[in-house]
This record gives C-alpha cells, sequence and structure tokens, in this order.
C-alpha cells in the first residue's frame, strides 16, 4: 500500500471508529478524497483493505456504505475475542513485563475514578469507558509478545463505537463490574498463572455481551 493510500486508509478508518459516519452511511469518494487530501485510487485501495476488515461493504451500483453488524455478527466477535484475548492474556503472563502490569493498573484506576464522577453523564461515561477499555485491551495485547495475535484481535476491538452501542449499553453498574474483572485479570497477571488469566479474560469478554444474548445465545459458548 502506498503512503497515499496508508493515509487515506488511517483517515477512513478513523472516521468509523470515532462513529464520525454513521453505520449504513454511504462514503463518496470525492468527499473523502478532498478530507485526506489523497487522489480518489488512493481512496479506492483504502476502502479495499476497510472491507477485508468487515469495516465497510460495496454494492454494485450503489457505492460504499459503513457496516452495520446484526445480532449474529456482534455474537460472534463476542466469541472470537475471548478465544483470542484469553490466549493473549495466558501469553501476557508468561512474556510480560511488571511494566505492563503497572500501565494495566492506571488503566484500570482512571476508569474507577470516571465512575466517581457524578457530574459525567450516561453518554460521556460511556465514551470514556470505552477509551480506557480498548486502551487496557491494547496493553494486554502487546504484553503478549505475539505482533499476529495483536494484529488479529484489534480489528476486533476496535469496533465503531456507534456500531456496538446499537447492541450493547454497559450503564454504571455493568462498566464497574467491568472494571472489578480488570483488576481481577491483572492480578492473574501478577501471579504469573496463564490459566487463571486466559479463563479470567474469557469470562470477562464474555460477560461483557448485550444482555439479550446472556440469556440466549446465538452461538454456543466455546471456554478454551
Amino acid at each position: 500500500m502506498t503512503r497515499a493510500s496508508s493515509l487515506a486508509y488511517n483517515t477512513i478508518r478513523e472516521l468509523i471508529i470515532s462513529g464520525s459516519v454513521q453505520p449504513g452511511e454511504r462514503l463518496l469518494e470525492e468527499e473523502l478524497a478532498n478530507r485526506a487530501g489523497v487522489s480518489r485510487t488512493s481512496i479506492r485501495d483504502a476502502l479495499r483493505r476497510l472491507s477485508a476488515e468487515g469495516l465497510v461493504h460495496t454494492e454494485a451500483n450503489r457505492g460504499t456504505f459503513v457496516a452495520q453488524l446484526n445480532s449474529t455478527e456482534v455474537d460472534e466477535i463476542f466469541q472470537l475475542r475471548a478465544v483470542l484475548e484469553g490466549h493473549a492474556t495466558a501469553l501476557a503472563a508468561i512474556n510480560g513485563q511488571p511494566h505492563h502490569w503497572d500501565t494495566l493498573a492506571e488503566v484500570a484506576t482512571e476508569i474507577d475514578q470516571q465512575l466517581a464522577q457524578a457530574e459525567l453523564s450516561d453518554a460521556d461515561r460511556y465514551t470514556r469507558f470505552q477509551t480506557s477499555n480498548t486502551r487496557f485491551h491494547d496493553i494486554l495485547l502487546q504484553a503478549s509478545g505475539s505482533p499476529r495475535l495483536q494484529s488479529l484481535a484489534r480489528s476486533l476491538i476496535e469496533l465503531p463505537l456507534v456500531t456496538m452501542k446499537q447492541h450493547t449499553w454497559p450503564g454504571e453498574v455493568r462498566i464497574r463490574r467491568s472494571n472489578l474483572q480488570h483488576w481481577e485479570i491483572i492480578e492473574s497477571l501478577r501471579a504469573r498463572d496463564p490459566l487463571l488469566g486466559r479463563l479470567r479474560m474469557q469470562t470477562h469478554i464474555i460477560s461483557a455481551r448485550p444482555l439479550a444474548m446472556l440469556s440466549q445465545s446465538l452461538m454456543p459458548i466455546h471456554m478454551l
């Protein structure tokens, strides 16, 4: 991918991840080219890569649109994350270093502080949690020491905020529970216990699924 195509890719991906463009919204090549300061050819290259990642889809004679996830796809994403990030946590317990655990603890503390800020609206609290939560999981992937695993998992973790928000709303109680699980994961990492780390991460991911999926899963849960 050329430098211009990489710039186009990063620009469009950030628009999708941040929710600046909505699920189902049509992406206009000329508008994107002007925004990124590149040619339409570079935009097409970027859109093909984003299509391969599942972030956009192209319809014949209609154009390219931001992907919309249905319930089955959302459930599958959580299932895949449980397997990949469970494995990453096991590796992190073996390969990670104390500075990784300290940084993870800083992020978990940051989330606790967000919960203590009564003045935050639900929307602001959710957005800040999502940012911190993504950072937590990204640091853990780095601690695994596996670049390949990082690449596979990040495309699932960094899903568009607006798309996921249609299917899951943590709320203060669920954010608090999620962060308690973060602390438990950190504890297993400090103990250098790969099996406990794997199980705690898988439980963490599966329990974060939308409430409707907790009571009636669309797919069997595989705890590996």
